[in-house]
């Protein structure tokens, strides 16, 4: 099955829930696991991405010799913030616990996107601001390339 990408607007309810768009459903539903992302946002996956997660890090920590120090950052970071929640079928919401809306400073306008065999829900604004850091990443990027690569499909006459 192909992977459906994308940014979604949402929307945080009074009860801490979030709408997970209906493009998303089929993949995302059931019981997920929601931890503190990498960025400030949450990380929402399917418990076999979890565990390919989990997998990965513990091969990767090894294969590039992480400290303790790392390791222990990752794991406060990411395995001591997950919980479960079960995805509302009739509605497509999952709830969001109170310390991982916190981190992730969300409010009625968030933004749920699909990325790497995972979703992020952001906050709207705090998406903004870390979108314009990437775009000026993106561009010395491009400029990097320029010359050297075409990204885009050229259909001849």
């Amino acid at each position: 099955m192909l992977l459906q990408t994308g940014t979604f607007e949402s929307t945080l309810d009074d009860k801490g829930r979030v709408v997970i768009p209906a493009p998303l459903r089929e993949r995302y539903n059931g019981e997920l696991l929601i931890m503190q992302g990498k960025e400030l946002c949450v990380w929402v996956m399917t418990p076999a991405g979890f565990e390919h997660f989990i997998e990965t890090f513990e091969k990767e920590s090894v294969e590039n010799e992480l400290s303790a120090k790392e390791i222990d950052a990752f794991e406060y970071q990411h395995i001591s913030t997950k919980c479960s929640v079960d995805m509302d079928p009739k509605t497509g919401r999952i709830p969001i616990q109170a310390i991982l809306r916190n981190y992730a400073s969300l409010t009625k306008d968030c933004l749920v996107l699909s990325i790497k065999g995972r979703l992020e829900i952001w906050n709207a604004k705090e998406y903004k601001s870390f979108m314009e850091e990437v775009r000026q990443i993106n561009k010395i990027t491009h400029e990097k390339m320029h010359g050297k690569v075409n990204f885009f499909l050229e259909e001849k006459a």
